[in-house]
C-alpha cells in the first residue's frame, strides 16, 4: 500500500469518527434536554405545592380550634348555615378546593399518577353533592381557582355519577338519628 492509500483510508476513518462523534452528541444532546424538562417539570410541581400548601396552611391557621365538625355536619346535613359556621366552611373548602386545583396541575403536568388522581374525585363528587358545597362552588369558589380547574370541576360535576351525601354516610356508617341528637 502506498502513502497515498494509507491518507485514503486515514480520511475515511476520520470522517466515519466525525459522524460517529455527531451522532454522539446529538443523542446526548437529546438526553440533557429530557432531563432538563423533567426537572424543569418537577420545578414547576414543587412551586404548586408549595403554594398550595402556603394558602392551605393560612386557611387552618384561621380555622384552629374551631368546631370544624359541627360545620361540616351541617353541610352533609343540608342544613343552614349561621354566619360564623359559613365562614369556617368557606375557609375548609378554599384549601379542600386549592388542594384538588394542586393536584389537578400536578396531574396534568404528569407528575401524579391518573389512578391516583381519579381517586380524589370522591373529595370533589361529595363536596358538590350538598346544596352548601354546590353554593359555595357556585358563588365563592369557583372565583378563587384558575379558569381551567373550575372547567375541569364543571366537567367532573357534570359527567361524574357525583357521590350523594347519602352514599358518603352509608359507606362509613353513619346513623343520622344519632347525628341529629347529637347537633341539638
Amino acid at each position: 500500500m502506498t502513502l497515498e492509500d494509507w491518507a485514503a483510508i486515514a480520511e475515511i476513518v476520520g470522517a466515519l469518527a466525525v459522524v460517529l462523534t455527531l451522532v454522539y452528541l446529538a443523542v446526548q444532546v437529546k438526553h440533557s434536554k429530557e432531563a432538563l424538562d423533567a426537572n424543569t417539570k418537577a420545578i414547576r410541581g414543587q412551586v404548586i405545592s408549595d403554594v398550595t400548601r402556603n394558602v392551605q396552611d393560612h386557611m387552618m391557621m384561621m380555622v384552629q380550634g374551631q368546631d370544624l365538625v359541627t360545620t361540616v355536619k351541617k353541610m352533609a346535613m343540608e342544613d343552614e348555615l349561621d354566619p360564623d359556621n359559613a365562614l369556617l366552611l368557606d375557609m375548609l373548602l378554599t384549601a379542600v378546593f386549592v388542594a384538588r386545583q394542586n393536584e389537578y396541575f400536578q396531574w396534568k403536568q404528569g407528575l401524579l399518577d391518573d389512578s391516583v388522581f381519579r381517586s380524589l374525585h370522591h373529595i370533589t363528587f361529595t363536596i358538590m353533592g350538598t346544596p352548601s358545597g354546590r353554593h359555595w362552588w357556585q358563588h365563592e369558589g369557583s372565583k378563587l381557582v384558575a379558569p381551567e380547574f373550575v372547567k375541569f370541576v364543571e366537567q367532573l360535576d357534570e359527567d361524574g355519577p357525583a357521590a350523594s351525601v347519602s352514599s358518603w354516610k352509608s359507606a362509613i356508617r353513619v346513623d343520622e338519628n344519632k347525628l341529629k341528637t347529637r347537633s341539638q
